[in-house]
């Protein structure tokens, strides 16, 4: 038996005995990826010398089965093609579960966020991991633990929210979940997009980020390194971005001393989708062949998803003498280790034993609603929320209302679909042609507008997958008071100038006795929609008219309920004021009609809480809870000359805040001690009490402030939380475990420190919602290893 098959030896053994009996042509190879067609044999003839990673674009097939099968042909060719029989590495997006057909879809990324809840996000990678293994996908290119502030950048929605601390509790939930406890039972997690991405200048994507050294670890890598440390991330994404001047792809800066030297990862480095044809475009890479010696050498290890850096012009780079055959050695060593790990020299095909089990329905659209009515965000409500389902009449109005797509945000197979049968293929990152193409399937623009009308192929389409098994918002509300009379009216497009359709929508609504109104944006890809990648804005209102829309409604006198849906929190200070209930429901996926209808009726007590500051206006940004000391709302005493000079610093809504159908009371917090050591542990405790007549659940939030410190620090920084749920009445203890090197900063020479003093410890239902406070204090200052410390506060049962 060859070494490399040998599992008795060690991984590592293992691999260096592959490196030993490659060619060089086989060592590229492996850096290399190719974006497969219904004909894999044909494109494989490409690559002789077999092929690194592979990916189906939007799933390939027409079902699960077929999906599987074009896995094991791909394999069996590939296989072939060397005499090592090296497999390739299949890998798909899977953020909101697996971007193919079949494969369950949970809320978006925002909308886990909201739900604060890190088990569910767990449990549904864990699913999302049996159903890529049952195909035989092995690498999943997420989650992305990005750090989203600024809600102009259209894909705040694949992260989850504003704050690093909640973004990396969600990280390691589901880097576990996907990777689980044995890898070769695994999926490799990707972890997006290294580093800083989610705040580029102008609120642009592929923009420039300013953002300083301090700020880029504390914050914006503070999700990956809790992913490393705590989960064993696996692989890594660069970001299309800039920092200083410098492109991530191309910054050993970032990409080695940072991220492997600093931070400890030990994994797979892969490129964000035609990031090296990006240094081209940029001016920053002659050509193809530099640009990939350069991505090389930074310490990217496979270029996708198709070589254009990574081509044979890596081998005529070594026999130049331009790179040492040595960083290509380190790279493939990454790419044979994640594939030894994994156990694809053992089995590389679809676990197709598994498919019965991972695609089970009941089971998995279970774990969805679950998921989708967390999500729910009751961010108002005066009364007139839980409805009763005795009510005679129901106007449901807005592009939300009855429509299937649009219960689905991007990366999901509905927008994919979308994308390719709609014509914006060639707007997407990766797939890009030229401006002048106009691709089949492309419907007209709406009416004073950048975004496109609905395409009637795609609608079709997707009520074939989708109709059986997705109901409507309408649908649902109909199915919850079936004696109801339930008229829909759109009233208004998702985009666009068009009001033609607010005569019929206020004459629906005066008829009514009650309205629910959904309002929000369209996500996924290119000009069909109003939100998604590469699709940003300089203004974070409703988008079209549908804040006339909502205007025109509310000023009929009917009571009604307004239902925002979007990738960010609604942002309008009209609807804030006027409207007697609002809701936040996201892009919440397969079962979000039921979920809201849920919510709507009383059947299920909202406890969402928001992932991110709700801005009153685009001028407000950015607008985040763990500002700075003497940045925006919070005031300071002394000289601090702080404000605008119309408007308010304030939020519209704050981050963390929710409401639910009962009511909370807080007491006793206790600390186990008023003083710890730099490297010591201090436990919590207060109780909760269900105060009001419903059964509900509560999301504890616990925030420090450093009292007095060195360099500026953030007022508060979110430390822990937890959802619990508490029966009408009931009176529960709560406690956390926190690690005092959690409260562990940069000083000014750029060293981890735990800084000796006071520190200011807040319980509370929002950020702003503080109900308890205690102090305890540091007794030392000590230096420390920063991929080593505390992360978030620990739940203790």
């Amino acid at each position: 038996m060859e070494k490399h098959k040998n599992t008795a030896l060690s991984n590592e053994e293992r691999v260096e005995d592959l490196l030993s009996h490659m060619t060089l042509e086989q060592k590229v190879s492996q850096l290399q990826c190719i974006m497969l067609t219904t004909e894999p044999v044909q494109a494989l003839q490409r690559f002789p010398d077999g092929i690194g990673e592979a990916t189906v674009f939007g799933g390939g097939g027409q079902t699960v089965e077929e999906n599987a099968d074009f896995v094991n042909t791909v394999q069996d060719t590939v296989i072939g093609k060397n005499d090592l029989e090296i497999p390739t590495l299949f890998h798909a997006e899977a953020v909101t579960g697996l971007n193919a057909v079949g494969a369950t879809i949970f809320p978006s990324a925002i909308g886990l966020g909201a739900t604060f809840q890190p088990d569910t996000v767990e449990r549904m990678a864990d699913i999302i991991r049996k159903q890529m293994l049952a195909v035989g996908v092995r690498q999943a290119l997420s989650p992305v633990m990005d750090v989203a502030r600024d809600p102009r950048w259209g894909r705040v929605g694949e992260t989850y929210g504003e704050d690093p601390t909640l973004c990396a509790v969600m990280s390691v939930a589901f880097t576990k979940g996907l990777q689980g406890d044995d890898l070769k039972e695994g999926v490799v997690a990707t972890g997006k997009h290294f580093l800083g991405y989610s705040y580029g200048e102008g609120g642009l994507n592929m923009a420039s980020n300013p953002i300083p050294p301090r700020e880029l670890r504390e914050v914006y890598a503070k999700p990956f390194q809790a992913a490393i440390s705590e989960a064993g991330l696996q692989s890594v994404m660069n970001s299309y971005g800039t920092i200083d001047g410098e492109l991530v792809i191309k910054s050993k800066h970032i990409l080695t001393e940072m991220l492997r030297d600093e931070m400890g990862f030990d994994g797979l480095l892969v490129s964000d989708y035609m990031s090296i044809n990006r240094a081209v475009d940029l001016k920053v890479s002659q050509n193809p062949k530099s640009g990939g010696i350069e991505a090389l050498q930074a310490g990217l290890d496979s270029e996708l998803p198709t070589p254009y850096g990574f081509t044979n012009a890596l081998i005529e780079g070594v026999h130049e003498g331009l790179i040492d055959d040595e960083i290509i050695n380190r790279s493939v060593r990454r790419v044979m280790m994640a594939k030894v790990a994994l156990g694809l020299f053992e089995n590389p095909y679809a676990r197709t034993d598994l498919i019965e089990e991972a695609y089970n329905q009941e089971f998995t659209r279970s774990q969805s609603l679950k998921a989708a009515k967390e999500s729910i965000v009751l961010l108002k409500n005066d009364g007139i929320l839980p409805l009763q389902k005795d009510i005679k009449k129901i106007t449901v109005i807005g592009p939300h209302g009855d429509s299937i797509r649009m219960l689905f945000g991007c990366y999901t197979y509905p927008a994919t679909i979308e994308m390719i049968l709609g014509g914006a293929a060639t707007e997407m990152a990766g797939l890009m042609a030229d401006d002048t193409e106009l691709a089949a399937g492309a419907s007209p623009f709406l009416e004073g507008s950048n975004v496109r009308e609905k395409s009637p192929l795609v609608t079709e389409t997707i009520q074939q997958l989708y109709g059986g098994t997705t109901p409507t918002i309408l649908a649902s509300i109909q199915a919850k008071c079936p004696n109801a009379e339930v008229v829909y009216v759109r009233g208004a497009e998702v985009a666009g100038t068009n009001r033609s359709g607010f005569e019929a929508a206020v004459a629906a609504a005066k008829e009514a006795d009650v309205v629910i109104l959904t309002v929000g944006g369209k996500y996924g890809w290119g000009s069909n929609c109003t939100i998604g990648e590469g699709v940003d804005s300089d203004h974070i209102g409703l988008p079209g008219v549908q804040e006339d829309l909502a205007r025109a409604i509310c000023e009929t006198g009917t009571p009604a309920v307004l239902v925002h849906m979007d990738a960010k929190p609604l942002s309008s200070e009209y609807i804030t004021e006027h409207f007697p209930a609002i809701i936040e429901n996201w892009f919440p996926g397969i079962t979000g009609g039921q979920a809201i209808a849920d919510v709507l009726f009383g059947d299920y007590n909202p406890a969402g809480r928001l992932p991110m500051t709700a801005a009153r206006n685009t001028g407000q940004i950015p607008i985040y809870a763990s500002h700075r000391v003497g940045n925006s709302y919070t005031p300071v005493k002394g000289m601090v000359l702080a404000k605008y000079a119309e408007g308010s610093k304030r939020p519209l809504f704050t981050f963390g805040e929710g409401k639910s159908y009962t009511e909370f009371s807080y007491s006793n917090l206790t600390l186990d001690k008023k003083k710890v050591k730099a490297d010591g542990i201090i436990r919590l405790s207060f109780e909760v009490t269900n105060i009001g007549e419903r059964d509900g659940e509560e999301v504890v939030q616990v925030y420090v402030s450093d009292d007095l410190s060195s360099v500026v620090r953030p007022v508060k920084e979110l430390a822990g939380f937890q959802r619990i749920a508490i029966a009408a009445g009931e009176k529960k203890l709560v406690a956390f475990s926190l690690r005092a090197d959690q409260f562990a900063f940069l000083d000014s020479k750029m060293d981890w420190i735990v800084e000796a003093g006071t520190m200011t410890v807040t319980v509370g239902g929002s950020s702003e919602d503080i109900r308890l406070s205690d102090t305890f204090e540091i007794e030392n200052t000590a230096y420390i290893v920063g991929k080593d410390r505390g992360f978030y506060a620990k739940p203790i049962a």
